[in-house]
């Protein structure tokens, strides 16, 4: 088709197809005069975006023309013209969905350039509204890939953040693992020297003690590294999160606070358990790593229901956050450690992670110096 659209006049007068031939002449799109149906049926197989076609035709009628443009070519128009008007013609090209039906002789020949012009332009809103519905289409087909892309992105920064943070917590564990395999090599290789029964019971005893201990070590950090990718929401203790996020905190070198723990042993929150770990294993990390650049303080840890929220609160008596970072420190990168200290991304995984649990994390004053974390979350109700 013409880059103006392609009409097609059909009428089986020469005189009403010159006239009407003549008023289009000087128009952008392509004109097509047919002196009858057939002719005006090979025309619409070439391209059709308005047709204006007499009703009586001794070969191929109006209607059937108007029926064969629109099943060829859906969003064409069509206008009929008769000399013969009457009701059951109106209804029938009404049916068809007509653009107009004009009487014959029309009082004004222009009126028919009008009804015309008006044709191809609302074929080419319906078009331009076809084009942005398909750009809008496949601009959404774009951005739910890249919402897919950056939620797989989140996940593993999560991720990726937990693993970095197991190499500080690694060297604690590993010294407490070794004290009791100590223990275990030392009653092991006794046993080989030893006749007395009862004694080897006991070295036997203390062993199986030894290695529950080990085992029990391994099992917080194992449970603490693994992706929480594909695990369930559930009802989650908190008191006992935060005493598993104490303990491997406790267990890192290097750390020099003392920490305590407050909390109702009954309270629940809906959420994945080793995503709630990660939030306070970074949180109270976070405060033992600042009172240890500033010579020792407390920890203090305490977990109440306020409402229907439960709220956690992280406190130390370390230097505290300026007023002008507190806009900041739950930015993605933004850290006060030295480089190479610190990925900037603890409290921002924290914010991500309690945000997609309805929750809110923010930061205050500790009274006497220092800073206190708030965590709140929707209280849930125990399996």
């Amino acid at each position: 088709m013409a880059d103006g659209g392609r009409l097609i006049l059909v009428d089986d007068e020469p005189v009403i197809l010159q006239l009407l031939s003549t008023i289009f002449a000087d128009d952008r799109f392509a004109l097509v005069a047919c002196p009858d149906g057939r002719s005006a049926l090979e025309a619409i197989e070439e391209g059709c975006d308005v047709l204006l076609t007499d009703k009586n035709l001794p070969d191929v009628g109006g209607l059937e023309l108007v029926r064969r443009a629109k099943a060829r070519w859906p969003d064409s128009e069509a206008i009929i013209l008769t000399g013969y008007a009457s009701l059951d013609t109106a209804l029938e090209a009404m049916e068809l969905d007509v653009f107009d039906y004009i009487i014959k002789p029309p009082k004004d020949i222009f009126d028919v350039r009008r009804k015309v012009h008006q044709a191809f332009e609302k074929i080419a809103v319906v078009r331009e509204n076809r084009r942005l519905v398909a750009a809008l289409q496949d601009k959404n087909e774009a951005l739910t890939d890249s919402l897919d892309e950056l939620k797989t992105a989140q996940r593993q920064l999560v991720q990726s953040e937990k693993l970095a943070g197991i190499g500080t917590l690694a060297a604690g564990v590993a010294h407490e693992i070794s004290s009791p395999l100590f223990g275990i090599l030392g009653l092991a290789e006794a046993i080989t020297d030893e006749d007395d029964l009862a004694v080897v019971h006991d070295y036997a005893k203390e062993i199986v003690e030894y290695s529950r201990t080990i085992k029990s070590i391994v099992k917080d950090l194992t449970s603490y590294s693994r992706s929480a990718e594909r695990e369930y929401l559930t009802s989650v203790p908190v008191a006992q999160v935060v005493q598993d996020a104490v303990r491997l905190v406790t267990r890192s070198a290097g750390y020099k606070a003392d920490i305590s723990v407050q909390a109702d042993p009954d309270l629940v929150v809906r959420a994945r358990t080793s995503e709630l770990q990660q939030v306070f294993v970074n949180l109270i990390k976070n405060a033992a790593e600042a009172l240890s650049e500033h010579g020792g303080g407390t920890i203090a840890v305490k977990v109440a229901a306020e409402g229907d929220e439960v709220v956690v609160r992280v406190i130390d008596t370390g230097p505290g956050i300026p007023d002008s970072a507190r806009a900041q420190v739950f930015d993605p990168f933004y850290t006060t450690k030295e480089v190479g200290k610190g990925t900037g991304l603890g409290l921002n995984i924290v914010y991500r992670i309690v945000t997609r649990h309805q929750g809110t994390v923010a930061v205050e004053d500790t009274p006497g110096g220092g800073a206190t974390f708030v965590v709140r979350l929707q209280r849930g109700q125990a399996d």
